[in-house]
């Protein structure tokens, strides 16, 4: 079953209420199909049925139970004018992810970054950041970064996306520290999405003394130095997970040429032909390779070796790498 019937069921039970209360304030006659709807998913659930297209049986994608919990018809099954609906809010979606991406290549006094990101579908649920951020007038500009992932796939997952965006840039206008950020923003997703979502996160800000990273549960970021590399673990649980949930941050001082290195699982996760993962040695020998020729090739080599990596092997899932250097 594609979602769990004990997470749906209390929204829908919900949805019949406050579908109830509306009585008066909208047409009987669609008020009274809307109730409708509920009542076939909560029958659904009960037999044991829900989440099942009314034409095959199948499952029905979970992204799309996820954004409409009444989905009846998978995509297979949809009528014309269903589905040019679903391909216009993907176009949609699409763009309006893509506009969110930071510009490619960023830099500030000392340190530059550079990203790739590639969904694995039309939208994806992977997070980047890179932005600048303070008073340049004064001074106090600092780069702030984040890479992030959201549990799933598709149109719900890059909607979660958006709207985890959208919660980093409205606390980016505060003067709060860096572990306040992630603590907010943790409280704030809890507080408007589901129980059954949440997101890994690494962030930071890079200023002349150096760099600061919270990390919240996700992927360790990879600190190359000329001498070795540093594994930085998670200190922290992903958002999502708890409303009280307190962050703490960490100090670098990377020296001229030395790096940091933020990614998701769809890198390091990736399978090749023969079933084998891509895994943290194959990403970090590939980084070293190219550790003396800047953040643009580190980049690029990482995407070049992993597409020869999986050969035909179609991506699994969302990739993003991100690479912050002093200069």
């Amino acid at each position: 079953m594609a979602t769990a019937p004990y997470i749906i069921r209390p929204q829908l039970v919900e949805r019949r209420a406050r579908l109830q209360a509306a009585s008066g304030s909208v047409p009987d006659d669609y008020l009274r199909d809307l109730l409708a709807e509920v009542d076939t998913a909560l029958a659904k659930i009960e037999a044991g049925r829900y989440g099942l297209c009314e034409t095959c049986n199948d499952s029905i994608e979970k992204d799309r139970l996820e954004l409409d919990p009444l989905c009846r018809f998978c995509l297979d099954h949809l009528d014309d004018k269903e589905r040019a609906q679903h391909q216009k809010d993907l176009d949609l979606a699409t763009q309006i992810q893509f506009q969110l991406l930071p510009p490619r290549n960023l830099t500030l006094e000392r340190w530059e970054a550079q990203y790739r990101y590639e969904p694995v579908g039309a939208v994806g649920g992977d997070y980047c950041e890179v932005s600048l951020q303070g008073d340049a007038a004064s001074g106090n500009q600092y780069l702030f970064f984040a890479v992030g992932d959201v549990a799933g796939k598709g149109v719900a997952a890059s909607l979660l996306m958006m709207h985890l965006s959208a919660i980093f840039r409205s606390l980016l206008s505060m003067n709060l520290s860096l572990a306040e950020i992630v603590t907010r923003a943790n409280r704030l997703f809890c507080e408007s999405t589901g129980p059954a979502h949440y997101a890994t996160l690494v962030c930071g800000r890079a200023t002349t003394d150096g760099i600061e990273i919270c990390n919240a549960g996700h992927c360790p970021p990879l600190l190359l130095l000329h001498e070795g590399t540093e594994c930085l673990d998670s200190n922290g649980l992903p958002l999502g997970i708890s409303p009280s949930a307190q962050y703490t941050v960490t100090q670098h001082v990377p020296r001229a040429g030395e790096c940091l290195v933020f990614y998701s699982d769809g890198i390091t996760e990736a399978t090749s032909p023969s079933g084998d993962d891509y895994q943290h040695e194959r990403l970090l020998q590939t980084l070293r390779q190219r550790f003396q020729h800047g953040a643009h090739a580190m980049c690029d080599a990482v995407l070049h070796d992993l597409g020869q990596f999986r050969g035909a092997t179609p991506a699994a899932d969302d990739v993003t790498l991100l690479v912050v250097r002093r200069r």
